[in-house]
């Protein structure tokens, strides 16, 4: 007798923070990849955020502009941290029980909530 497939409805899992570490590290890569590189290239290296005298232009800093930073400093941010925490887990004997990736992940967080907090401060 053959078991049948089971329905498992993936909002219903109560996913550990280790997973969630792991899948946000994984997301913040292509927000990186797809949002921070082209934001901070356009900004930054089209010198689009100066006027012809090297001062900032004001309008064209707007709310969107804003926006565009800041999640691409909080995904920067986050990137750094987690990748520094599966870095020590790699390269170290630290990390590979429960308890430990555990705390590794929610410093990981705090971390990066600390860290955004400052950065993104200083766009608004």
């Amino acid at each position: 007798m053959t078991r049948r497939p089971t329905f498992i409805n993936l909002f219903l899992i109560k996913l550990p923070i280790t997973a969630i570490s792991s899948i946000s590290h994984r997301l913040s890569g292509i927000v990186n990849f797809f949002i921070a590189i082209p934001t901070f290239v356009l900004f930054f290296l089209t010198d689009y955020l100066v006027d012809e005298n090297m001062n900032w232009h004001p309008d064209r800093f707007n709310f969107e502009v804003q926006i565009l930073i800041s999640i691409s400093l909080l995904a920067i941010t986050y990137h750094i941290f987690a990748g520094l925490r599966h870095l020590i887990t790699d390269f170290s004997n630290h990390g590979h029980e429960f308890h430990e990736a555990k705390f590794s992940a929610l410093v990981a967080f705090i971390l990066t909530f600390l860290v955004s907090i400052f950065l993104i401060m200083e766009v608004w």
